[in-house]
């Protein structure tokens, strides 16, 4: 079980990072994408800090805001996770 929890740590800071470059590319900050997504900024540090888990449709939202798909976001997370 501890693995799991581990394995589902790494997946939401993996994630995490992956919004905030996305972010930086867009030139956006934390507030404007927050706004973008419907979210408040403390929920999107959460989410960026690897603290929160989205939901898919915050998920969605983000990489809406971030003229992203969604599939994107999560793409990256799997590269990394494999690497």
């Amino acid at each position: 079980m501890a693995d799991t929890k581990e394995g589902s740590a790494e997946i939401l800071v993996a994630l995490g990072e992956t919004i905030r470059a996305h972010r930086h590319r867009a030139g956006l900050t934390q507030a404007e994408l927050a706004e973008l997504a419907g979210i408040g900024r403390l929920h999107l540090h959460h989410v960026e800090s690897g603290r929160r888990n989205p939901t898919v449709v915050v998920l969605v939202n983000l990489a809406k805001g971030l003229g992203v798909p969604a599939g994107e976001l999560l793409g990256d997370v799997s590269a990394a996770r494999t690497s």
